[in-house]
């Protein structure tokens, strides 16, 4: 943060979470130009989340300057700040990772924020793809989406039903709000052999592993695990401002199934974007309940119909792979200044 920035703290700002109260120090900013950028992230002395945010932050924020706009970073528990109403502030969920952990004030938090203050995405979009069960919303849209079952209580018939019901005895088992593989396992139902399959858990082994996470009576999904995902990977698609970034395909590790960067997922950039990808970009942007500034389409091959369907849909904090776009993110700092109202001309 510039040495410019001058900082002071309002102690004992008392926030209501639900059943909670928590005190946040929250920073009131001066002489910080005529135009701010607030990324929201989380706690900044968080070292557990620390890699999953910063390098992101230092590329935007020098994309921002190309602009005149400076860029900081707030922990989003704490925002909106106490600012002077002469500036121009804009908020921007995209590295407010780790929420999913403290969803309560995380939904506490967007139900209270504030109509006069911009937030990119809104809070109602936030708030509304928080739980995965958006899916479903996506799906009576007529989008195709990865088949999933929702629910409240999983024990082993739980699983050897849902086996059953997708004809499918190698199920992806997760929490409807999570992200990074967070409490996530993979189940081989009716079946021993999970010495072959990387990760896998019988259904015995999974019961009690979600016993010991504290999930067996949490909200949970479960889908059947697409090998598509090792054959072609996962392709995502990043669209800012209505407008297709860039895009890339994750594979996992031969060890493993999970594709997130903490398992070391192998990701490169996709140089061609296929016709039946963009329509489908296309078509789960107009079903969104109202246009997102950025997002990120998550893609995969359904194994049992041939067809690309829906894994998931991220409007709060994508990894934007900006390494892998042409123009290092100059595109979604564009959308979000656009969406602003500030000119990039």
């Amino acid at each position: 943060m510039s040495p410019s920035l001058k900082i002071a703290l309002e102690k004992n700002t008392t926030r209501l979470y639900g059943r909670q109260t928590h005190v946040v120090s929250r920073p009131i900013l001066s002489n910080i130009g005529p135009s701010v950028v607030v990324i929201l992230t989380p706690e900044l002395k968080d070292t557990t989340l620390a890699n999953l945010w910063r390098l992101s932050f230092h590329q935007l924020r020098s994309q921002f300057q190309v602009f005149g706009v400076r860029a900081i970073a707030a922990p989003w528990i704490a925002a909106p700040l106490f600012l002077d109403s002469s500036h121009s502030f804009i908020y921007i969920a995209n590295l407010a990772c780790g929420n999913h952990q403290l969803a309560e004030q995380w939904n506490a938090w967007l139900h209270a924020w504030p109509e006069t203050t911009k937030l990119i995405n809104s809070s109602s979009l936030l708030l509304w793809n928080t739980r995965k069960t958006y899916l479903q919303d996506l799906q009576k849209a007529g989008i195709p989406v990865i088949p999933t079952l929702y629910v409240e209580h999983i024990d082993e018939k739980t699983l050897i039903n849902a086996a059953a019901y997708f004809a499918m005895s190698d199920l992806i088992v997760k929490p409807q709000v999570g992200a990074s593989s967070f409490n996530m396992i993979r189940v081989l139902v009716d079946s021993t052999d999970c010495i072959s399959v990387p990760k896998s858990l019988s259904t015995f082994a999974a019961v009690a592993e979600l016993t010991r996470l504290g999930t067996v009576d949490s909200m949970m999904m479960l889908h059947p695990f697409m090998t598509s995902v090792v054959q072609e990977g996962e392709i995502s698609v990043f669209v800012f401002g209505e407008k297709v970034g860039h895009a890339v395909r994750t594979k996992p590790q031969s060890n493993d199934y999970r594709i997130q960067f903490e398992y070391d997922g192998i990701t490169t950039t996709l140089k061609e974007i296929s016709p039946e990808m963009l329509e489908l970009v296309h078509n789960v942007i107009v079903a969104c309940p109202e246009t997102p500034v950025y997002a990120r389409v998550d893609i995969m091959r359904n194994t049992e119909t041939g067809c690309l369907c829906v894994s998931e849909l991220e409007l709060i904090e994508p990894g934007l792979f900006l390494e892998h776009a042409p123009d290092g993110g100059m595109t979604f700092v564009r959308a979000i200044l656009q969406g602003s109202s500030i000119n990039t001309i």
